[in-house]
């Protein structure tokens, strides 16, 4: 009987996946976090390890380092579950070495039990790369969207009957519990916002971060794409600030507030009809600091959006009235023409009456924020830019923006 051990900090997650491999005749140890993982991996050999890399206490791309540090485990096959927007943790997992990544959004119970035989029988593993992790170096990319732009994800292909049940059965769940799903998100949220110190606002971050965990893992599951999307990089960003409450800055806390806003109404669009395709986009950065532009297309591409950046305002205008772009980041301080002047005129041309306009900006205070709102803006993020809120915005935006198309 094949051993498995299944490293997961959400014990619906770990229930689920326990399941599906039992059913199948293997046998599932589960362990909760990085720290449980070692203990297990000290007490006894199992033949595979599936491995998620957001945890606190330990994470899994510590937990890799320990099991290829150990002789007696180091040649152990790995399997990872990742989310995309980790690529610094993913990419620190992959140097140790991993035989499979899968995207938790992704995966489902049947890919999982298929990608482990696969390994134990020494394949390198299914042929259906949108089930990857971009790992550089270890793992080819996705093949580029049908429609030749930047996407979140590629189209999942078409599911076997079995999987398709097993999604179907998954969505029913996950979204009848929609309403109190949503309720525990701004309780948390605000929580919080509301902590009275640093101390007790990062225990609450934990807990605001393992529902969110909980989200973008069971969405994928239930095939509700843009709510694994949202949840995905949302969880990305809360995972980074755990242990840093001072970097839980009013901007950031904003933005936590806004995305479960964003959330609920993507539950709202997931349980009023079944279309759900993921997103695909392209953005225009216009900053007249090269470091800035650098570091937002960056963060940009992080969240696997196409994105072309200038520093020259009278440029930026000039692409605009080419090429169509889904979102524009404007500095508001340039010379020649400030950011709040640049989106007037953008908003006068034919194609960009719809187009997202964030804000990029030292001012954060509310006068910044009413003139952005009259020049025709849809947010603000403050400098120095925290790449993954940036990322949670773009998003954000972006999935609005395709729901009222």
């Amino acid at each position: 009987m094949t051993r498995v051990l299944l490293v997961d900090d959400d014990p619906i997650v770990l229930r689920i996946y326990q399941q599906g491999l039992s059913q199948q005749g293997m046998q599932v140890e589960a362990a909760a976090d990085g720290l449980a993982a070692i203990n297990s991996l000290r007490a006894g050999k199992p033949d595979v390890v599936v491995l998620d890399l957001m945890m606190p206490k330990l994470t899994g791309a510590d937990v890799l380092k320990f099991i290829r540090s150990e002789p007696d485990l180091n040649a152990l096959p790995v399997v990872v579950l990742s989310n995309s927007y980790m690529n610094q943790l993913a990419a620190e997992a992959a140097s140790f070495g991993v035989q499979k990544a899968l995207l938790k959004v992704r995966c489902s119970p049947a890919l999982l039990l298929r990608t482990i035989r696969e390994v134990l029988a020494g394949k390198s593993g299914s042929e259906d790369l949108s089930h990857l992790l971009a790992v550089p170096d270890r793992i080819p990319p996705a093949p580029p969207s049908p429609a030749g732009r930047g996407s979140v994800g590629p189209a999942p292909p078409a599911p076997a009957p079995a999987a398709a049940e097993f999604h179907a059965q998954a969505r029913r769940g996950f979204l009848q519990n929609a309403p109190a799903t949503c309720a525990a998100l701004r309780s948390l949220c605000q929580a919080v916002i509301t902590a009275p110190n640093e101390a007790e606002r990062d225990l609450r971050l934990q807990a605001f971060y393992r529902k969110v965990h909980f989200i973008a893992a069971t969405a994928g599951l239930a095939e509700c794409h843009r709510l694994a999307q949202m949840a995905s990089v949302f969880e990305a960003m809360l995972f980074e600030l755990i242990g840093k409450p001072a970097s839980l800055t009013p901007s950031v806390l904003r933005t936590a507030a806004a995305t479960v806003d964003s959330l609920a109404l993507l539950f709202d669009c997931a349980r009023n009809s079944d279309r759900d395709v993921p997103l695909s986009a392209q953005a225009l950065v216009v900053d007249d600091d090269a470091l800035n532009n650098r570091l937002i297309v960056a963060a940009l591409q992080l969240a696997q959006l196409e994105a072309r950046s200038t520093n020259d305002p009278l440029v930026g205008l000039q692409w605009l009235t080419g090429t169509r772009f889904d979102l524009v980041l404007l500095d508001i301080e340039m010379p020649g023409m400030d950011g709040f002047e640049f989106c007037r005129r953008l908003r006068k041309l034919p194609n960009c009456q719809k187009t997202a306009v964030i804000f990029v900006t030292s001012h954060s205070d509310f006068e910044s924020r009413a003139v952005s709102v009259l020049s025709g803006g849809d947010d603000l993020i403050s400098k120095p830019v925290f790449p993954l809120e940036l990322s949670v915005k773009a998003i954000s935006h972006l999935l609005k923006q395709q729901i009222a198309a």
